[in-house]
């Protein structure tokens, strides 16, 4: 199958196709990393300011395909000079207060975004939806972006498939971007 460049389902008419391709280069990366002064230490691994390049990804345990998959994200990330250790644990452990408080750094996780085929996606992406922070959703990556906010408070107001694509076009750009 093709790369996937939005949230939004292929499938879905509020899909927006005007989003760049995905490009892999190891090549850019370590080029960027370079730039920002991220230096290759011990093992290989990049330091800035006595900080190590490395996080941590979690999924559930047992899950072998994710697993295998982390595995060779890790492999890929390794050839830039960031350390990715995996961390995974049981089901009821992983969807308890480490995903819904967002204790996580990364995560393998299959999301649904769209409810049927509303585009509106205010629990995945508004910062009211931060439960971590005291919110009522499903924003446990914590994103924050005052226009997405904006954006998604228009978007529920509005009935108008066409005004709403606008809307919805400009969010997963957004999302994109950052």
């Amino acid at each position: 199958p093709d790369a996937v460049e939005s949230y939004v389902p292929r499938s879905s008419a509020y899909l927006n196709t005007d989003l760049p391709a995905h490009e892999y280069s190891p090549d850019k990366a370590n080029a960027l990393l370079d730039e920002a002064g991220w230096v290759r230490g011990r093992g290989g691994i990049r330091e800035k300011d006595g900080v190590r390049l490395s996080f941590k990804n979690s999924t559930t345990s047992g899950n072998h395909l994710r697993e295998q998959m982390q595995q060779f994200v890790q492999q890929m990330f390794q050839q830039i000079g960031v350390e990715m250790t995996i961390e995974n644990m049981p089901a009821a452990v992983m969807w308890g207060d480490f995903w819904v408080q967002s204790q996580f750094d990364t995560a393998v996780v299959g999301i649904t975004f769209l409810i049927g085929s509303d585009p509106d996606v205010t629990n995945r992406f508004h910062s009211k939806a931060i439960a971590a922070q005291g919110g009522s959703g499903s924003n446990t990556w914590q994103f924050k972006n005052d226009r997405v906010d904006e954006l998604l408070d228009q978007g529920t107001q509005i009935f108008d498939p066409e005004q709403r694509k606008v809307i919805y076009d400009e969010v997963q750009q957004i999302v994109r971007d950052e």
